[in-house]
């Protein structure tokens, strides 16, 4: 009877956890099932095989696509194309506090003019850093359009570490580039402006009082002062210029490398012609400039006089403009294509065979004189775009829905590929840089049009589409969704090429890469009060925000400097005040603030936003703001408890304290599996055991006080204390099992 009612009690436990048991439970599916379910060809389960990434598999590019006006960036893999990560970058982001606390807020507030928190940006066209013209994976650019700034993202911690507005450009082209060893970065006008932020006649004034310019962001890279290997680079406003242009529109450009270096080429536009523009900077970098709204400029006139900048007129507008890997050549997107000869162009400047000056007398290079080729492809033709294989490119042709493959040397077209959709911009990883790489291509398509996407009201995502073009014939394998974005261009670079780290020197403040003067370490919590000012000193450890407690006044200025103390690999804490508006992202090692005033009083809870461990929840505090005028009860009540209460938590705590010495068991097997294992010789795991040592020693004022307590016969007390000394263990040993299942794997390698 008792072995049914265990038979009966599992089986109706089973139906609990996983609804009604299938009547055939040895029946397994075949891949030919799943096909034939789902009305899958050969060609599909192809497809989904080049995407699919196992459980602990590792993509192979890293891909970054600016979100347009989110703002914010998207982190994705390729081939899975998989979306890893959102991040701030000219909006705020709540998820990691980006605007929120208090060190991006400055940062962001620094990079405008007007000390202003602006919350969109409109950023498409990101720019690598290089080395010898290659990719080297450690930061990022992106400028905003709509509020011309530019922003620096350090590739360590995928974060932004620097946001700066453009003195002149009311309006800046939504994209950026940078020289081959990432001296200058490359950012330009867009539509022309006045630049000195006066009214003026669109009509009457154009031509003398409207304005375009190419700015070369001085760029340094420098390591800490602490001398750890990391590095923090910046872009140098004192040490940038601009070049003044006629009041062109100015479009995609590029920067040349190799044996192009010095130059930059763009598209411009004025009064109906369509131009190519080249300049020469490297020359300008060595002129006299003139101080305008704070920001040294090259007049047009002393550029023109050096023979520094020229003009190469096209038949028609052009979608944009490349240079290709080894820098001999730069090729437009159009519906006639023209792939222009570098080392001609530079005879031309040279030379000064021109012929003759468009707008703002720039010098005019024969089309003819100084192109390699050109080429008919199809109807709206968008974008180009670069592979490993000598000579190889692709372009887009939107009218067409069709991508083509040609060869820039001979002029030939070797493939096409057509599309269900019309193709806008195009992406190969590296493909914008001297190492092209891979055997994909990705396919932006804005539309999202087709029959077999979902419907999600007015508005769809922006989707990419990933193109195999490892052999002679191209395949369309995936369709990807971009939520919250309007997708323009993209860049993307082998995943090893980029070196993460997976925890701050401790005190860290993120954004400027420096020790934060707010660093707190476990025991120097405090709380500081003068006058109406509160600062209080935190730290954030699991599952524990250190001070618990914090009282204030109603109409107190509080800012509080958190520390998170986390040695352990992605130990991220959140911290959020309720209805306070605050939120912070503190990554294991990091410091950073977040001030408020307190103006509503009441008793609101803070808390950890990101769950951290079994204890999560327990990971609070209070915020008590005390009304003006508050005085308080005089006195306290004690509370005197039954025989029967004390003997009741006397029980909880020897049970306790079976407890403790179990997990102690478990801890010292595991210390002794570590250390008869060297765990030392393995820096991920020896950060795991500092971390795990780090909380038990949290753990001794809590022995000692449960030990007192018990001693003086004060249950109650000893058996709160117990409990909190069970939790310094059980994260202990939390971390200690990661590390010991870390080892066991290093050790199996």
């Amino acid at each position: 009877m008792m072995l049914f009612t265990k038979r009966l009690l599992v089986f109706s436990l089973a139906i609990l956890l996983f609804g009604a048991i299938p009547q055939d439970t040895n029946a397994q599916q075949t891949l030919n099932d799943v096909k034939k379910e789902r009305g899958l060809t050969d060609t599909d389960v192809l497809a989904a095989t080049k995407t699919f990434m196992p459980r602990g598999g590792r993509d192979e590019y890293f891909g970054f696509v600016g979100t347009g006006n989110s703002g914010t960036m998207a982190v994705y893999g390729i081939p899975s194309m998989r979306i890893y990560k959102y991040v701030g970058v000219f909006s705020p982001e709540p998820w990691q506090g980006y605007g929120f606390d208090d060190e991006s807020t400055l940062m962001l507030k620094k990079g405008s003019l007007d000390n202003r928190l602006y919350k969109y940006g409109d950023m498409r066209y990101p720019a690598l850093a290089e080395t010898n013209g290659k990719y080297n994976g450690m930061y990022l650019f992106y400028s905003d359009g709509a509020n011309s700034r530019i922003a620096l993202l350090g590739l360590d911690d995928f974060e932004t570490k620097q946001v700066l507005m453009h003195p002149l450009f009311v309006n800046a082209y939504p994209g950026v580039a940078v020289t081959e060893n990432t001296e200058y970065v490359i950012q330009t006008s867009q539509y022309p402006t006045p630049w000195d932020g006066m009214a003026a006649d669109v009509n009457a004034d154009f031509d003398s009082k409207f304005k375009s310019g190419v700015t070369f962001w001085k760029f340094v890279d420098t390591e800490d002062e602490a001398g750890t290997g990391h590095h923090i680079g910046r872009m140098i406003k004192e040490e940038s210029f601009t070049l003044e242009l006629p009041p062109y529109s100015l479009d995609f450009f590029d920067a040349g490398r190799m044996g192009s270096y010095g130059y930059v080429v763009g598209l411009a536009s004025k009064g109906g012609k369509n131009y190519v523009y080249i300049v020469d900077f490297k020359t300008l970098s060595t002129l006299s400039t003139k101080p305008v709204n704070d920001f040294a400029v090259v007049s047009l006139k002393d550029a023109l006089a050096a023979n520094a900048v020229a003009m190469i007129e096209l038949p028609t507008a052009a979608k944009s403009v490349k240079v290709n890997p080894d820098g001999k050549y730069f090729i437009t997107a159009a519906d006639e294509s023209f792939v222009f000869d570098f080392a001609k162009v530079k005879d031309a400047f040279t030379n000064k065979t021109y012929t003759g000056n468009a707008d703002g007398g720039i010098p005019v290079i024969d089309n003819a004189a100084v192109k390699h080729g050109s080429i008919k492809l199809g109807n709206g033709v968008m974008d180009v775009v670069f592979e490993y294989r000598p000579g190889i490119v692709y372009s887009s042709a939107f009218n067409d829905k069709k991508v083509i493959r040609w060869n820039y040397e001979t002029m030939k077209i070797e493939d096409e590929l057509a599309l269900s959709f019309k193709p806008g911009q195009l992406m190969v990883p590296q493909g914008l840089s001297a190492e092209p790489h891979s055997n994909y291509l990705t396919v932006v398509d804005k539309e999202g049009l087709y029959d077999n996407l979902a419907e999600i009201g007015p508005v769809r995502p922006s989707y990419q589409h990933l193109i195999d073009i490892s052999s002679d014939q191209m395949s369309d394998i995936y369709t990807m969704s971009i939520p919250q974005a309007n997708l323009y261009g993209s860049v993307a670079v082998l995943r090893t090429t980029i070196k993460p780290i997976i925890r701050y020197p401790l005190g860290t403040n993120t954004r400027t890469g420096e020790i934060s003067i707010y660093k707190t370490v476990a025991g120097q919590e405090k709380i500081e009060r003068e006058g109406n000012r509160v600062h209080i000193f935190g730290t954030m450890i699991r599952s524990h925000i250190t001070p618990e407690i914090v009282e204030v006044n109603e109409g107190d200025i509080v800012t509080f400097h958190l520390t998170n103390l986390e040695r352990a690999e992605d130990e991220t804490h959140g911290f959020t005040i309720d209805t306070y508006g605050k939120h912070g992202s503190f990554e294991p090692g990091k410091t950073a603030s977040l001030t408020f005033t307190a103006d509503r009083p009441g008793v609101f809870p803070y808390y950890c936003t990101e769950f951290c461990s079994a204890l999560h929840l327990e990971m609070e505090g209070i915020l008590l703001i005390k009304p003006k005028g508050y005085k308080g009860k005089k006195g306290a009540v004690e509370i005197v408890l039954t025989d029967a209460e004390l003997q009741g938590y006397k029980k909880n705590y020897e049970d306790k304290l079976e407890v403790i010495a179990a997990t102690q068991d478990v801890i010292n097997s595991v210390v002794t599996f570590l250390k008869e294992n060297n765990y030392q010789d393995y820096p991920y795991v020896e950060a795991l055991v500092v971390d795990a040592f780090d909380q038990l020693g949290q753990a001794a004022s809590s022995k000692e006080k449960h030990e007192k307590y018990a001693a003086e016969g004060k249950w109650k007390d000893a058996f709160l204390w117990a409990e909190q000394y069970w939790q310094y263990q059980v994260k202990t040993a939390d971390v200690g099992l990661r590390a010991k299942k870390l080892l066991e794997e290093k050790i199996s390698e």
